[in-house]
């Protein structure tokens, strides 16, 4: 979640996609709950008492050339072109350091957001698909580098670290609201939305941690977030937030939040989200263990237990149920020494290589795993693609009709 990467990275784009369609969100209250700290509901000045309503999808006029569906990124700009390489064309300037472009990237493939630093601080930008033009929606945070540099485990830093160093940039599936995180009523960073269509923002919580990482839920009514802060003693460099405070789901519809189970990590541990109102999550520690795989309810808070044996943290879940991870022999309740693949229903995992993997991540676009170094598996576990040089092909983006970049 942290960009410290510089490299050139390249991540495929459906351009029009159909499968995603936005459902309104229930409009009656959630079970009572205590809301989170970072979620103190503001007061009314701040945000109207009206619920928020998601309409269906509207009709886009604007939309990306199907043949243009490959978009490059990097400090020097974002490029989109071909799947086939051709047509390169420089959408914009802005330099972006990210491995995936997924999140950033409106549903209907219109328009992208992301998150800039300039020489007044931090700004939420839209950059309109494929003209390129440009906007900033909003100030989220006043910093400049001399004062990170002069006060680097300042309170003020860790609230431009919260914004800037993790993917807090999440667009409503099949909908016209982005979530994101702002400093823009507060000192510490809260959940904001943004209406891509009315240009309205909506500020959703407000407390004394540092709220990161939202992420919406399938059918677009609730966002799952992480309450996070920086306690310290630090070292020469700062990595990320050393401690997660909360995780808090929050039903857009009537802006409720609800305290879910913290994991026992200082990672966020989140896999993915297994249907509209469970998530995936685990626990993790300082050796080589991860374990207690589970699903949790954004409602009510309950886990239910997944699968027994422990792993490394590379995993990930498919969109049929299936997780792939890789595991390390001498770990407590380990199954191995490989990669394993967990079928959906099974709770005993299956070896499908003796090689470990080191990164693991679901493609929806070609619905396989790609798993660093091997290559992409199928759902199954099944390889399909390999990659051209082996430990040093990195972010490849594979189109439905077969073309590759890596």
């Amino acid at each position: 979640m942290q960009k410290h990467c510089t490299f050139l990275v390249l991540i495929l784009i459906l351009i029009v996609s159909s499968s995603c369609q936005a459902q309104t969100p229930v409009d009656t209250p959630a079970p009572s709950a205590t809301p989170a700290p970072i979620h103190t509901q503001p007061p009314p000045s701040t945000i109207a008492a009206t619920a928020i309503v998601v309409p269906p999808p509207p009709t886009v006029t604007q939309s990306v050339p199907a043949s243009l569906s490959t978009m490059y990124a990097g400090p020097e700009g974002i490029w989109i072109s071909r799947p086939d390489g051709t047509s390169l064309t420089k959408l914009t300037d802005l330099g972006i350091e990210r491995n995936d472009l997924r999140r950033v990237i409106s549903p209907y493939g219109d328009r992208m957001a992301l998150i800039v630093q300039t020489e007044e601080g931090l700004d939420l930008v839209e950059v309109l698909i494929p003209g390129g033009e440009t906007k900033t929606i909003a100030h989220l945070y006043s910093i400049t580098d001399e004062e990170l540099t002069a006060s680097p485990t300042s309170k003020r830093a860790f609230t431009a670290y919260a914004i800037r160093d993790y993917d807090n940039l999440a667009w409503q599936p099949g909908g016209r609201y982005l979530a994101f995180v702002g400093a823009m009523d507060g000192p510490t960073s809260d959940l904001y939305l943004y209406d891509s269509e009315s240009g309205e923002i909506k500020r959703l919580t407000d407390g004394d941690v540092q709220a990161v990482f939202p992420t919406w839920s399938w059918d677009g009514e609730f966002i799952l977030l992480y309450g996070v802060s920086w306690r310290g003693p630090f070292g020469g460099a700062i990595l990320g937030h050393d401690h997660i405070d909360e995780v808090v789901s929050v039903r857009v519809a009537t802006r409720e939040g609800v305290l879910l189970p913290v994991p026992k990590s200082v990672a966020f541990n989140f896999v993915g989200w297994q249907d509209e109102r469970h998530y995936i999550t685990y626990d993790s520690d300082e050796t080589c263990t991860s374990k207690n795989l589970r699903s949790v309810d954004v409602v009510t808070g309950e886990a239910t237990p997944l699968m027994e044996a422990s792993f490394s943290s590379a995993i990930a879940y498919s969109f049929y149920g299936s997780f792939l991870f890789s595991s390390d022999a001498g770990c407590p309740s380990s199954p191995g020494e490989g990669t394993f693949l967990l079928p959906e229903g099974e709770t005993t995992p299956v070896q499908v290589l003796e090689e470990k993997v080191y990164e693991v991540s679901w493609v929806p676009e070609i619905r396989a795993f790609y798993a660093y170094p091997e290559g992409f598996f199928s759902a199954e576990g099944t390889k399909v693609y390999e990659p051209p040089v082996y430990g040093k092909s990195y972010h490849p983006a594979i189109s439905e009709n077969g073309y590759q970049a890596w």
